[in-house]
């Protein structure tokens, strides 16, 4: 049987790993909590997935050298504060002739440094089988095994096949791009648009005012990526506009449930602590704001989504902040 790991046993690794048990792997799921792993073995239940069991083909372990052992494919699902220091454990111990799979989406906060940049610094032997896995994806129907697009991006065309073959099933359909940048990004910054939405629906301000948010992020989404690097083409794909769509308007979005929570009139710390999320957005947002500064890129929503967050401005303050901008032609 081909052999595959999952770093992280949150819901979106342990819906991963059993797309990869569907796909003909047995699994080791890593997960630095010992409870998390216990609770695995010993019930098959996902901790982090109500209601799902996974199957006897996945084991958990919190020994990263157990669980990373004859793997073929290796997946980084863990959140974006914590890839510095499993990528600076695991990088050189990656198997020879694995591809390292990055699922998440969200930056360095420190260096402001991609995943996969985080990896490929940490070994630079990983570079031509790095892969960035992106897309509209709520880790949850993906355990109902509901029908679902995703897209995986590498440099080479090796990695991007041996991604698309090792993830591609009957309710999963796995598209491949080049751009790594692009798919990275947009995965990433798609969150603060979905906070900046959610705070529109807890105010109560409407659909109109939602999809101005969705049209006029993408926009400022796709100048930041397309300044630091990426193909402005794949904004408007699956890792783009189709992950925005979702997380943006779904009801299992976490970064637009605390969007919601914040126009109400809940901080955002009240929310984290009373819900135990991790909200990528809200680490997200400061570094797209420091990357626009840096690049001289204007992202009007992300600077209002990062001062009412951060800075205190009042929710009505930052729509009026942004409804009354200087004039200007759409495609600017």
């Amino acid at each position: 049987m081909k052999k595959a790991c999952v770093l992280g046993a949150g819901a979106w690794g342990s819906a991963i790993a059993m797309v990869l048990s569907d796909t003909g792997h047995q699994v080791g799921l890593w997960d630095r909590d010992a409870s998390i792993v216990d609770q695995i073995n010993s019930t098959h239940a996902a901790p982090k997935l109500q209601g799902i069991n996974l199957p006897e083909t996945i084991v958990a372990t919190t020994d990263y050298v157990q669980a990373l052992e004859g793997a073929q494919v290796v997946v980084s699902a863990i959140a974006s504060t914590g890839i510095r220091e499993v990528s600076r454990a695991v990088a050189a111990i990656v198997p020879e002739d694995s591809i390292l799979v990055s699922a998440t989406k969200g930056l360095d906060p420190q260096t402001l440094q991609r995943p996969l940049e985080v990896w490929a610094e940490e070994s630079p032997a990983l570079t031509d089988r790095l892969v960035a896995m992106s897309g509209p994806n709520f880790a949850i129907e993906i355990a109902h095994k509901l029908p679902a697009a995703t897209v995986v991006a590498a440099v080479t065309l090796d990695a991007r096949d041996k991604a698309q073959s090792a993830f591609m099933t009957s309710y999963l359909r796995v598209y491949t791009n080049w751009d790594v940048i692009g798919v990275e990004l947009g995965g990433s910054f798609k969150n603060i648009i979905a906070i900046a939405c959610g705070i529109i629906e807890g105010m109560g301000l409407g659909n109109n005012a939602q999809a101005a948010i969705i049209s006029r992020g993408i926009a400022e989404i796709t100048r930041l990526g397309v300044a630091l690097g990426a193909e402005p083409l794949t904004f408007a794909g699956l890792s783009g506009l189709g992950d925005l769509v979702l997380t943006a308007t779904g009801h299992l979005s976490r970064n637009r449930q605390a969007g919601i929570a914040v126009g109400k009139g809940e901080s955002i710390d009240s929310f984290v602590s009373r819900t135990g999320y991790t909200v990528e957005g809200f680490t997200t947002v400061k570094s797209a704001v420091r990357l626009a500064e840096a690049n001289g890129i204007e992202m009007p929503i992300t600077n209002v989504v990062y001062k009412i967050l951060y800075e205190g401005l009042p929710v009505r303050h930052g729509v009026s902040e942004i409804m009354l901008r200087e004039k200007r032609a759409e495609y600017r």
